[in-house]
């Protein structure tokens, strides 16, 4: 059976922003290679947070992958030792 991943995102009714990678016959997972996957309303005070294939990281790190072409544009991984 061939997986079909898609990228969504939906604002909730709290007014978080969530990022997610769908894939068939998987769990979800957060993911963002494009900015945080996590972001909340300005009033709760919280840092976004930000993740790649449901593995959280700091904002430092998150950067550090992405650049290092470890992902790419599309989110799918180049190399799975990270």
């Amino acid at each position: 059976m061939r997986t079909h991943t898609t990228i969504k995102t939906i604002n909730t009714v709290c007014g978080k922003t969530l990022t997610y990678l769908e894939a068939t016959g998987q769990p979800n997972k957060m993911h963002s290679a494009e900015g945080p996957a996590v972001v909340y309303p300005k009033e709760e005070k919280k840092t976004p947070e930000y993740y790649l294939f449901g593995i959280k990281y700091s904002k430092n790190k998150w950067q550090e992958l992405i650049n290092s072409s470890k992902v790419t544009a599309t989110g799918e991984p180049t190399r799975l030792d990270f």
